[in-house]
């Protein structure tokens, strides 16, 4: 049966400074930063870039703490899906403690993360168009 993931959506790279770390992977790859952000809810600081088909979205602390070494880590991977409430099941159904599905900072979008139990590397299943416009 499987999740129902279609592609990878989104890579995040987690760290204490997103924008020195996404204007570092920009400088290295020749890649533009699309868009820049603070997340509803919890003031992290987040920029966006593409990297062929694949979002990179650079996720950081509210305020950088001045003189403190900037640190960078691969927080995880988000698949699309075709049904999040469907993969959301079989992922619990496998065991893994998926959260709810919740709006997601993409318009329209629905997102589940799971932390646990994944060999260190957490992931989060999204999926598109799951909310309708006048609902989001």
């Amino acid at each position: 049966m499987g999740i129902g993931a279609t592609h990878i959506d989104h890579i995040v790279i987690s760290s204490n400074d997103s924008g020195t770390v996404a204007q570092t992977f920009a400088d290295n790859l020749g890649i533009e930063i699309k868009r820049k952000m603070i997340r509803p809810g919890t003031s992290a600081q987040l920029a966006f870039a593409k990297l062929q088909e694949v979002v990179l979205e650079f996720a950081g602390p509210p305020q950088v703490t001045p003189g403190e070494e900037v640190k960078a880590k691969l927080w995880g991977m988000v698949l699309a899906v075709e049904d999040i409430d469907a993969a959301v099941a079989h992922l619990r159904e496998l065991g893994y403690p998926v959260s709810d599905p919740r709006p997601a900072v993409q318009p329209g979008a629905r997102i589940a993360s799971v932390k646990d139990g994944t060999s260190g590397v957490p992931f989060a299943v999204i999926q598109y168009n799951a909310i309708p416009a006048e609902a989001s």
